[in-house]
Order: C-alpha cells, then sequence, then structure tokens
C-alpha cells in the first residue's frame, strides 16, 4: 500500500513537472495583428524583418535605409514605424512603402517591408520637336532607357524644356509630359514629351519712362537684344522677346 502511495506522488509529481515545462514552452503566437493606434503603445523586440517589392536592391541595405535591425526596441504604435517610412521616402527609390507587423510571439514583432519601386524609363517619345532640338533637349535632359523616373524629374524636365523654348523666342510654349504604363514590361512606363511651341513672341512696342538725359531712340540703340518689331533701323537684329537677353539689356541702360 505504502509503494503505491509513493508511486501516486511520482506520478502527480511527473505530471506537474511536464504541465509546468509544457506551459513555459507555449506561447501565443499571433499573425498579422490588429494595432490599434488610438490605444497604448507597448514595447516589442525585432525579431526579424522581411523585405517585399525591392527585387533590384539587397535586402539589407534596404533594411540599413530604414534604420531598423533585428534586436533593436521599437513601440508600437509608436514614432519608429513612421520615422523609419519617412527615411525610406528620402531615399526616393520606391513609390510605395508600407511597414507591417505580420506576427507577434510574445514581446517579439516579425516586420515586413512592403515596397514598390519608382517605375523606369522605357522609351522616349518626343512630339512637337525637331531633330536638331531633340538632340539638345537629350543632353539637357538626361533622360536615359532604364533610369528611374520621378515626379520631380518630370517636373524638373517640363522646366528644363520651357526654359530652352524660352530662350528662342517661343515664351508661350506648353509642355507636358506624360507617363504610361508598358504592359509588356513591368514596372516600366512609356515616356512622352509633348511640346507646343506656339507662336514667337515678338516686341511690339518699347516704351520708356523717366528718361531725362538723351532722347530714348539713343537708349533703344543700346539694347542690343530687345528691339522694335517694325522699325526699319532693326530690320537686321532680333524682335523676339527673350527674358534674359530683356534683362541684360536694362543692365546695359543702367551701364
Amino acid at each position: 500500500m505504502r509503494f503505491k502511495f509513493i508511486t501516486f506522488l511520482l506520478l502527480l509529481s511527473s505530471i506537474s513537472i511536464s504541465f509546468g515545462v509544457s506551459a513555459q514552452a507555449t506561447t501565443d503566437t499571433i499573425y498579422n495583428p490588429t494595432i490599434h493606434f488610438t490605444g497604448l503603445p507597448k514595447t516589442y523586440e525585432i525579431a526579424d524583418i522581411q523585405v517585399k517589392g525591392a527585387d533590384n536592391y539587397e535586402d539589407y541595405i534596404v533594411v540599413g535605409y530604414t534604420g531598423l535591425k533585428t534586436g533593436d526596441l521599437i513601440t508600437i504604435p509608436g514614432p519608429d514605424i513612421t520615422d523609419a517610412t519617412k527615411r525610406l521616402w528620402r531615399q526616393g527609390l520606391f513609390s510605395k512603402i508600407q511597414i507591417t507587423v505580420d506576427k507577434v510571439i510574445g514581446n517579439k514583432a516579425y516586420l515586413t517591408l512592403n515596397l514598390r519601386q519608382q517605375p523606369r524609363i522605357g522609351s522616349i517619345t518626343y512630339h512637337g520637336v525637331k531633330k536638331g532640338e531633340q538632340q539638345d533637349l537629350d543632353e539637357a535632359l538626361q533622360l536615359r532607357k532604364g533610369n528611374q523616373i520621378t515626379q520631380n524629374i518630370v517636373n524638373r524636365a517640363e522646366q528644363i524644356i520651357s526654359k530652352y523654348y524660352g530662350n528662342k523666342g517661343f515664351g508661350n510654349a506648353t509642355v507636358k509630359i506624360n507617363l504610361t504604363d508598358d504592359l509588356s514590361h513591368p514596372n516600366e512606363v512609356l515616356v512622352d514629351i509633348n511640346v507646343n511651341k506656339n507662336d514667337k513672341v515678338k516686341v511690339h512696342k518699347i516704351y520708356i519712362d523717366g528718361n531725362e538725359v538723351m532722347s530714348d531712340n539713343q537708349l533703344q540703340r543700346v539694347m542690343k537684344k530687345t528691339n522694335e518689331k517694325g522699325k526699319i533701323l532693326n530690320l537686321f537684329r532680333q524682335k523676339k522677346f527673350v527674358e534674359s537677353d530683356y534683362e541684360d539689356d536694362l543692365e546695359r541702360i543702367i551701364q
């Protein structure tokens, strides 16, 4: 009887030890946890960081841009994820950035960077541009097939083209660059540069106020690039209006 009692106690002890070990080894895994941004932040240790959508870059380089690394303690919700997203944006490499918490095991969080790369140039086509002008613009724009293109690059290109034609006297030229997805090549776009030069802007009449020293004709002769249309003396002189030339001519009058 005593032997049976001892055996029973040993069995209970064994069950208790097994249960204790099992309870310690089991931790709930929460996949795609819901983040309540109005709730109190919690501190997690980054267990792993995965990268999706950055096929042209090494994962460790992209993760390095975020400033996050495995083992860091971060608060969720909190500024850590927001700051990491801003650091990635500043690189200008991606058009979409989303950092998600894929799962949580205890106090360990598993993060994923979901990215979309900036599109690359598949082709460039000019409309309303002469061959010689296209060569000039190619040199000025430095847009090349395979290069990434962003809205900032598009805006800058439109400004350069407008200035180029403005210097040629086409002050009313309109420039529009359209980007179209290349359906045959993922993440590439077709770049269409549309230019409507319109008519040249010419100087019709020059009015001079406040001149009490010499004749207006004398002052107009000082102006080398800004000349009235229709004057016989200006027959072989430039009649188009160019803003930069006009500023130079005003300086000549002061001199």
